[in-house]
């Protein structure tokens, strides 16, 4: 059973909050709220009575169960409790040789099987991964269980992953569980059940379970953490359900699928809107607008087999201070955004894929990727995915339209992670130019966006949503104007957020096929802004700034003056009229 965990890309606390808040995600009960919370305390003496007076026939000796003794030793024993609320809790048989098909087995499959395959559509996978990792956030290997089921039944059981003990009579497995006797074998140890297990919960401290609250609360006895600062480790946890539930505590109408509640030591910690926290805002939208079909994002299909994969969206927003959550200065939140979170529907961050950051550190992206939810395409990612459910590995993949699918899909989501911030370069040749235009357009080289930000947004109060869409200035042809030729470019914007911005042109020479910084011909003439013009003609700005209101979109022209004998190219630069 220890050897299901293997060796996770994430640090211990991280794993252990993601296989149990993927499990509290994949029992809830319904279409209800998951309220998930995660306590880190230590038991005051009556509680530590209480406990071992509940553990008082340890194992046999060996040195999992001194350890066990050592804790229970300790004055104030610390623990960590991960507790559901809104889930069916752990019902059915209490004996695994009572347990059939088609039946209700989460209590037997939980807490007497080491691991069955999934049975929730789109679920997690096995129960015997995220047991795993519970006894091996214990340094004791021991968790107390305390459930109430939608049938009304309350079950506490206490449980000691050990080590295999010869004895005269046989071998001991070293699988240790505290309850009540079986009335029908002495060899069983069956829950406490009904209000004895109430009272004990309550005699421990556990969470109580008002009007029928349905759910699970396991108690992590004497936790493996790497800070002695509880108050840093509860950043840390706030940190870890942020990153990898964000998408569950969207609100979606008002309405938030998972509340996450951490407390250390009795005392809450704020736990930050996903909307309201920075990157994890710019990811909120982008997931927003693959939910509603919005702008930016697109499917990704297969071609062989022609198969819909799922679908990809990235934003680009200011970079936004970041709120500090620890003391200690660990962070698995990124200074500067360039990321991509995938996920299967049930959407849980498998993980996320990292990709060039825009040069200046004022502005970053953020994208997602969600798989479709066509039976066989999210089988396919589900097998992909490791014990730990944090990657998406092909590689062990039997040959065939699965593994087609991931790879496929991984192979998008890498280009895109490559080329937001740097895109490929684009030329154009100019043909139908008249012939005096001629050699201008042949010169008109690379087009890249210019990715400076002028300013950040100002003050870190209300939710601000940042996020806009700027397409790459597109090369129309070019014009005599009034004052010389004119090279006209079509720009696209969009302002996805609810604060004004200004978008800024940049027009300047091209230079062995870049946009350079320079605008001054052989001749001293300047590429500059003549003006933006809508579709019927009509002028817009003349500068080289132009407004654009929240939730407006844009699609004209601009014209930039070209110096004689010079290629110009134009950058699009966004910022906040106040900037």
């Amino acid at each position: 059973m220890r050897r299901l965990l293997g060796a996770p890309h994430l640090p211990l606390l991280q794993t252990l909050l993601r296989e149990a808040g993927q499990n509290s995600c994949d029992a809830v009960a319904g279409p209800g709220q998951l309220r998930f919370v995660v306590r880190l305390r230590r038991l005051g003496a009556e509680e530590r009575d209480a406990l071992c007076q509940a553990t008082g026939e340890l194992p046999p000796p060996s040195e999992s169960s001194q350890r066990l003794a050592g804790a229970l030793a300790q004055p104030a024993p610390l623990v960590l409790e991960i507790c559901d609320f809104g889930t069916r809790g752990l019902g059915g048989p209490t004996r695994a040789d009572r347990s059939f098909s088609g039946v209700c087995n989460d209590f037997v499959d939980f807490v007497r099987n080491i691991g069955v395959s999934r049975d929730v559509a789109q679920g997690g996978g096995t129960y015997g991964y995220g047991k795993s990792i519970l006894y091996r956030a214990s340094r004791c290997a021991t968790i107390i269980v305390d459930s109430l089921t939608e049938a009304g039944e309350r079950r506490l059981i206490g449980c000691h992953l050990g080590d295999t003990v010869e004895l005269g009579q046989g071998r001991l497995t070293g699988r240790h569980w505290w309850g009540v006797p079986s009335s029908e074998t002495e060899d069983l140890v069956e829950p406490v059940c009904g209000d004895g297990a109430a009272q004990l919960a309550a005699a421990l401290g556990l969470p109580s379970r008002p009007d029928g609250q349905t759910g699970t609360s396991i108690m992590v006895l004497d936790p493996d953490l790497q800070d002695d600062d509880l108050k840093s480790s509860g950043g840390e946890i706030v940190e870890a359900l942020l990153w990898f539930f964000w998408p569950r505590m969207v609100a979606v109408a008002g309405v938030r699928r998972m509340v996450c509640v951490v407390e250390v030591e009795g005392e809450p910690l704020p736990v930050p809107d996903p909307e309201q926290f920075p990157p994890l805002d710019l990811f909120a939208e982008a997931w927003r607008a693959i939910k509603t079909g919005g702008l930016g994002a697109r499917e990704v299909r297969s071609e062989r087999p022609i198969r819909r994969l799922g679908a990809i969206c990235l934003r680009t927003g200011l970079r936004n201070p970041r709120l500090p959550l620890t003391a200690s200065g660990r962070t698995i939140i990124p200074q500067t955004s360039a990321h991509i979170a995938v996920m299967r529907p049930v959407e849980l961050v498998v993980r996320y894929f990292e990709g060039p950051a825009f040069p200046n550190e004022l502005q970053e992206w953020a994208g997602v990727f969600i798989c479709d939810d066509a039976p066989d395409v999210e089988a396919a990612f589900a097998l992909a995915e490791p014990p730990a459910h944090d990657d998406w590995d092909p590689e062990a993949m039997p040959k065939g339209p699965a593994k087609t699918y991931v790879n496929v899909a991984l192979r998008e989501i890498r280009k895109a992670a490559a080329l937001w911030a740097a895109p490929p370069a684009i030329r154009t040749d100019g043909s139908g130019a008249g012939a005096s235009l001629a050699r201008a357009a042949d010169m008109l080289g690379a087009l890249v966006p210019d990715t400076r930000a002028p300013s950040r947004p100002g003050g870190s109060g209300g939710h601000r949503t940042r996020g806009w869409q700027v397409r790459d200035p597109e090369f129309i042809g070019l014009r005599e104007g009034p004052g010389g030729v004119e090279a006209v470019f079509r720009v696209r914007a969009a302002n996805l957020g609810l604060v004004a911005l200004r978008l800024e042109a940049r027009p300047g020479l091209v230079l062995d096929g870049v946009l350079s910084g320079e605008n001054a011909g052989p001749n001293g003439d300047l590429a500059r802004v003549i003006a933006w013009t809508d579709a019927d003609g009509r002028t817009l700005a003349t500068g080289d700034t132009l407004p654009l209101a929240p939730g407006a979109s844009l699609d004209c022209s601009l014209s930039i003056a070209v110096p004689r004998l010079s290629a110009v190219g134009v950058a699009i630069a966004v910022g906040e009229p106040d900037a």
